[in-house]
């Protein structure tokens, strides 16, 4: 979600991995719950897909898990890519 090499970087703000693990998901679950294949979490994780691309669904499902990691959607950067 945060490129921690990226001068904005907010160490506030969960990278996605750092979101899954705050939730106990292993990259399986997360992408189940996510609706998302667990190679592209790896992929999303590991910098390899550079940008996030979310269905509205998917975004909502996102929403609300940070929401049970006690993170608010409104936490993150306006130039996340």
């Amino acid at each position: 979600m945060v490129d921690d090499k990226n001068l904005n970087f907010n160490p506030d703000v969960p990278t996605l991995k750092q979101l899954r693990e705050r939730l106990g998901l292993t990259q399986e679950e997360f992408g189940k719950a996510l609706g998302i294949a667990r190679n592209t979490i790896s992929r999303y994780e590991s910098g390899r897909h550079k940008q996030l691309k979310f269905s509205l669904a998917q975004m909502k499902r996102l929403v609300e898990l940070m929401e049970q990691a006690g993170i608010s959607i409104k936490d993150l950067p306006d130039d996340i890519e």
